[in-house]
């Protein structure tokens, strides 16, 4: 795709595989992601540790059962490091030195390692080679058995670790007043994730996901052309290490994309997360992006999920997977985001419910 043209929805790709043998999660998810047939659509709900308790709690299971009642079909694999705690409790720093507020279900920046200082040859940078970095990683593939679709985990890929580095109002002014610093910043940060990638792509996972949010609920962050010249180029290197080897892309932007969706397409991004429908549309996504990308995600946990009607949220669960997967291929299909503990359990098993429906309909 080049940059000034807008794909248009054909026919479909593929039509679901009505009354086939069941798959298994991770070729059901392999398929559905490559836009083949299925079974069945594949589905995975994710949560904060606060609402995994209190589903737990509300199925009866214990928290390490709550995938498997849940019916999840991905298992994120991620580096291992020793966390560092701040004294009083109140920070968490990450594997790179930014630091985290323990006291909120999201993520709220604390510290920026890099505010006072711009020489990067100063900075201690994480070292991508570590021989224990992947302990965890192999661990758990290797407990999984090829029960699920292994994702290698890379939130906050790029723009986001920059900001998390650096600080968010200081590193969009740096792109304005020293963006060839930023670049340069960039491609540190790439180097690694490369490094990475590689890793995870040797240890035996079956794709990326990358998380890197661009946009406000009504636009990018900031300009296209900007988006073009710092982000895409790196993107595109990490993007390539999975697709040279024949695997999916699964990239993770909150907001308003729109006007890069082509370059992301052009960059080998297989599927887009989370595809919310108060921000993109998804008629509309589905009409212009359905024969490039595959969806996760759809199902809004700002307004959806939120609700009190259960029969309400069945009906909207539904409607995401029609317009989303109108060949019942082509979505791995959840709410939007983690679910928070403000979403009540019921709401949850309308969702559920509706799930189950559609699997009584294959």
């Amino acid at each position: 795709m080049s940059d000034t043209m807008i794909p248009q929805f054909g026919a479909p790709v593929a039509a679901s595989q009505k009354g086939a043998t069941s798959l298994s999660k991770k070729e059901r998810t392999r398929r559905a992601v490559a836009r083949e047939p299925v079974d069945r659509l594949p589905t995975q709900v994710n949560y904060t540790a606060a609402m995994g308790e209190k589903l737990a709690a509300w199925f009866h299971v214990p928290v390490s059962e709550l995938d498997a009642r849940l019916d999840n079909h991905l298992l994120r694999v991620d580096i291992a490091y020793t966390k560092k705690v701040r004294v009083d409790g109140l920070v968490a720093f990450d594997w790179w030195g930014a630091g985290w507020s323990t006291q909120t279900e999201g993520y709220w920046h604390s510290f920026a390692p890099m505010a006072g200082g711009t020489d990067l040859d100063r900075y201690t940078w994480p070292n991508p080679h570590d021989p224990a970095l992947l302990d965890g990683a192999q661990r758990a593939i290797s407990a999984d058995s090829q029960g699920h679709f292994v994702i290698a985990n890379f939130g906050f890929a790029l723009f986001e670790r920059a900001w998390s580095l650096r600080g968010f109002d200081t590193l969009l002014m740096d792109m304005m007043d020293r963006s060839a610093w930023v670049e340069a910043l960039l491609d540190r940060i790439t180097e690694i994730q490369v490094a990475l990638a590689r890793r995870f792509v040797a240890l035996g996972v079956d794709g990326g996901y990358f998380g890197d949010d661009y946009g406000s609920q009504h636009s990018l962050l900031f300009s296209p052309r900007i988006w073009k010249q710092m982000f895409k180029p790196r993107l595109a290197k990490m993007f390539s290490v999975f697709r040279e080897a024949g695997m999916p892309v699964i990239l993770h932007s909150d907001g308003d994309i729109r006007a890069i969706l082509p370059d992301l397409v052009d960059i080998g991004v297989t599927a887009l997360n989370p595809i919310q429908p108060e921000v993109l549309d998804h008629e509309w996504l589905r009409q212009h992006f359905g024969n490039h990308l595959a969806f996760y995600g759809g199902i809004s946990t700002q307004d959806v999920l939120l609700r009190d009607d259960a029969e309400d949220i069945r009906a909207a669960t539904e409607m995401c997977m029609r317009v989303l997967a109108p060949s019942g291929t082509g979505l791995l299909v959840g709410p939007s985001h983690r679910m928070q503990s403000d979403i009540r359990a019921e709401s949850v098993e309308a969702m559920l419910s509706a799930f189950q429906r559609d699997l009584q309909n294959t």
